[in-house]
């Protein structure tokens, strides 16, 4: 979190441009932040037993290594290629 940290505590006064510059990366890290609790998972979450989109079998080591994982690989590929392509 440079941007917030150089904003805070500036090691020397900023000029407009530097203000500017942090001001960038504290949205950016503030960006960052908000995805990361949009998307977090509890570590108790339970991982689906099946695909909730194709309703195949989802593989024990998929379960295992993914907390709350609800999409078998194939499916999740397909899901991340439309997010990239209708943003």
């Amino acid at each position: 979190m440079k941007g917030l940290e150089a904003l805070i505590n500036p090691e020397k006064p900023m000029t407009d441009e530097d203000s500017a510059d942090f001001s960038e990366l504290f949205y950016q890290d503030l960006s960052l932040l908000q995805h990361q609790q949009r998307t977090a998972v509890p570590d108790n979450a339970l991982s689906a037993l099946y695909c909730e989109e194709c309703g195949e079998e989802m593989p024990e080591q998929r379960r295992q290594a993914i907390k709350g994982v609800r999409l078998c690989v194939a499916c999740k590929q397909v899901a991340e290629h439309n997010d990239r392509m209708y943003r």
